[in-house]
C-alpha cells in the first residue's frame, strides 16, 4: 500500500479481537461512581437533593454505550457498586431478609439498567437529529443512521371543506 493511500485509510480504535465488544471502560468507571457516590453523599449529608445526581451514572454510561443492549448489560454492571454500599448498610440501616434482599437487588440493578437503556436512547436520537440537520443543509452525514423521508400529512386543496375531510381521510381517499 503506498503511503498516501494508507493516509486517507480512516484510523479507528476497534479492538484487535473482534468477539469482543467495544466498551467504553471510562465511561463505565465514571458512570458506576457517579450512580454510588451521590447516594453514599446524599445519606452521610443529610442532603436529598443529591439523590437525582445519581442518575448521571447510568445515563452516561448508555449515552456512551451506543445500542441498547450494550447498554442494558453496562447498566446492570455499573449499578453494582450502589448495591455494594446498600447491602454495606451505608445508605442507612440495613436488615438483612430474603424478600428484601432480593427487591433490593431487582430495584438497584433495574433503575440502572433503565437510565442506561434511556441513556442508549437519547444517543440514537441525537445522532438522528443530527444526520436530518446534515441533510437538510445538502451534507452527506457521516453516521450509518438512516432517514425515511417524511411524507406530507395535509396538502392544501383550497377548499375548506375538502381540506377538513382530507385530514381524517386515509391517503388514498383523499379529494383534490
Amino acid at each position: 500500500m503506498v503511503d498516501a493511500e494508507k493516509a486517507r485509510k480512516p484510523k479507528g480504535n476497534r479492538n484487535k479481537n473482534t468477539n469482543l465488544p467495544d466498551i467504553d471502560l471510562k465511561s463505565l468507571i465514571f458512570g458506576a461512581g457517579a450512580y454510588a457516590f451521590f447516594p453514599l453523599v446524599a445519606n452521610q449529608y443529610g442532603i436529598d437533593l443529591l439523590m437525582a445526581f445519581a442518575a448521571i451514572g447510568p445515563l452516561y454510561i448508555g449515552y456512551q454505550a451506543k445500542s441498547y443492549l450494550k447498554a442494558v448489560l453496562l447498566g446492570i454492571v455499573g449499578a453494582t457498586p450502589l448495591l455494594y454500599l446498600a447491602f454495606g448498610g451505608l445508605l442507612g440501616a440495613y436488615t438483612p431478609t430474603e424478600i428484601g434482599d432480593l427487591i433490593t437487588s431487582v430495584a438497584i440493578l433495574g433503575l440502572g439498567a433503565l437510565m442506561a437503556f434511556f441513556g442508549a436512547y437519547l444517543y440514537q436520537e441525537r445522532a438522528r437529529a443530527k444526520e436530518e440537520y446534515d441533510a437538510a443543509k445538502g451534507i452527506k452525514g457521516t453516521k450509518n443512521v438512516p432517514i425515511e423521508p417524511k411524507e406530507k400529512k395535509f396538502e392544501d386543496t383550497g377548499d375548506v371543506k375538502k381540506n377538513i375531510a382530507n385530514l381524517f381521510l386515509p391517503k388514498s381517499r383523499r379529494k383534490k
